[in-house]
């Protein structure tokens, strides 16, 4: 009775605090999931990606799998979403404190280091499949590779604006331009990892891209400070 009385009986508030809600479940095996199909996908591509494959890897059945994305064309999709958000977060994340060309030149440069961090990449696996045996991811690629041009545009734009941008420059075919340069490297290093030499690389793309777009104030400015 003493030990009842000094030690108070678990509320249902004490009990929620050591167990994790139904959607805290829910968000974890979907990331779980998620992770898996990522991974899958990079190894063998998602055509010879099954559900039953990401349960077992993920961890979880394949009925839970098939309940939480519905179908295998919504798995793609979710996945194309994760790559195309995971390459937002890693590559555009953190340019705040830069503006235009500045951010530019980071951007580049990131993304091509990330590229050739890893000897795999399901956003390349599924850029190829969708122009092959996949047409039918074709418009969530090329939705993916537009927000992507978007975002070099915006900079472009902003660099413009703040004079450090040629005034001539084409925003939209200069940010053509530059993804296809970053996908063209990126391929490459994927392909064979030792095609080029990575630093000598990223250092020829700084000058190229200030040669293309810089206004002349800050190309005589920088040939001063230097």
């Amino acid at each position: 009775m003493l030990q009842s009385a000094i030690v108070p009986p678990r509320t249902p508030t004490a009990r929620r605090l050591g167990r994790r809600t139904q959607r805290e479940r829910r968000e974890t095996s979907y990331r779980r999931m998620l992770a898996a199909a990522v991974k899958l996908i990079e190894r063998q591509g998602s055509s010879r990606t099954t559900l039953a494959q990401i349960g077992e890897l993920s961890g979880y059945s394949y009925g839970l799998v098939s309940h939480r994305f519905g179908s295998k064309d919504a798995l793609v999709r979710a996945v194309t979403r994760e790559v195309q958000e995971s390459f937002a977060r890693h590559a555009m994340g953190e340019l705040e404190d830069r503006r235009g060309l500045a951010a530019l030149l980071v951007l580049a440069e990131r993304y091509l280091r990330a590229a050739a961090a890893r000897n795999r990449n399901a956003l390349f696996v599924l850029i190829g499949e969708a122009l092959g045996p996949l047409p039918a991811i074709r418009r969530d690629m090329a939705d993916a590779d537009g927000k992507f041009r978007a975002a070099v545009r915006r900079l472009i734009e902003r660099g413009i604006d703040d004079g450090d941008v040629r005034r001539d420059a084409d925003p939209a075919a200069q940010a053509a331009m530059v993804v296809g340069i970053l996908r063209g490297l990126a391929i490459q290093r994927l392909l064979n990892p030792s095609a080029f030499d990575l630093d000598a690389v990223c250092r020829e793309l700084r000058i190229t891209l200030r040669r293309a777009l810089a206004a002349p104030k800050v190309r005589i400015r920088e040939h001063v400070d230097a």
